[in-house]
């Protein structure tokens, strides 16, 4: 909110939109922003103490900074954490500028201290950049040309591997992994695909509707996780509650163990996939409902263990 004083005095009399253009904020933020200032200043808060404005959105003035005229500056804690969160984006990859990163991080540790570039700069090798970047390029060259992409997949929710067909709209990242959104021919709707789950990649050359207007992605919910209408009710034993922060496991606000064990909920978007979770987990997540699909459960299991006597 600071630097917009700043901003203001070196851009005298721009817009409200155009600012928020520049800054990456929404129009209505920046008003609000410029409305709090108008009421901030130094103690006493009396005449020529406060911060002048004159603010509306064709037009924005600052008459009296407060000497607030300068952007403010990081701190050496700010910019190591800065520096890390680069480093890790260097590391994930699947970025659509990679380029404007290893620029930001190379920019930060000529200005940081040496001690805290020790602590925590971890620089990317080329050797580590191209080995991941091939399949990333393939598919962001199809993106920005729409072209059709064929290649070879791996499901973890069927445990099969396909040939598939599909036009990617959407490249993102979650959890240090990065994923694809496509149109998939085949099914006729958005498929989401893991990249280091996908081989034998390649561009057909044959131009294809990425369907933009069909997909309706969340960055909060990218899986579609709360839309998934079909919860099974579980309980997580208490070692085990480290894998809410890896599986879509809704745990009551204030929830309190019983037996050793949390209740919970959990969005069941493919059944074996669901199934296969239950059982490797051996014991630390019991399905208690619905009742037909913890009885798939036992099934599963009954069928597994009688294995071991054939």
């Amino acid at each position: 909110m600071l630097n917009l004083l700043p901003y203001f005095e070196t851009h005298p009399g721009r817009s409200i939109m155009e600012a928020a253009s520049d800054l990456g904020y929404r129009p209505q933020q920046i008003m609000d922003d410029l409305n709090r200032l108008w009421c901030c200043g130094l103690p006493g808060l009396g005449p020529g103490d406060l911060v002048d404005l004159d603010h509306s959105y064709p037009s924005v003035r600052v008459t009296n900074s407060q000497g607030m005229d300068r952007a403010l500056r990081l701190t050496p804690t700010e910019a190591g954490a800065l520096l890390l969160a680069l480093e890790s984006l260097e590391n994930v990859g699947g970025l659509t500028d990679l380029e404007s990163v290893v620029s930001a991080a190379a920019k930060l540790r000529r200005i940081v201290p040496d001690d805290t570039v020790a602590v925590v700069d971890s620089v990317v090798s080329d050797e580590f950049r191209s080995s991941r970047s091939t399949v990333l390029e393939t598919i962001r060259d199809a993106l920005d040309g729409r072209e059709v992409l064929d290649f070879g997949y791996y499901s973890a929710a069927s445990d099969t591997t396909t040939r598939r067909s599909a036009v990617p709209a959407r490249v993102f990242t979650r959890e240090g992994h990065t994923y694809v959104s496509a149109w998939d021919r085949e099914a006729g709707t958005h498929r989401t695909f893991r990249t280091d789950r996908m081989h034998d990649l390649r561009r057909t050359g044959e131009s294809g509707d990425p369907h933009l207007n069909e997909l309706h992605f969340d960055s909060e919910d990218p899986f579609s996780f709360t839309k998934v209408s079909f919860h099974a009710e579980v309980r997580i034993s208490e070692e085990a509650i480290w894998l809410a922060d890896y599986v879509p496991l809704e745990l009551p606000a204030e929830a309190v163990p019983s037996g050793g064990f949390y209740r919970a909920r959990m969005p069941v978007s493919s059944r074996e996939w669901f199934i296969r979770f239950i059982l490797g987990q051996g014991g630390r997540v019991i399905v208690d409902g619905p009742p037909e699909l913890a009885e798939q459960v036992s099934e599963r299991a009954r069928a597994g263990l009688s294995a071991y006597h054939h």
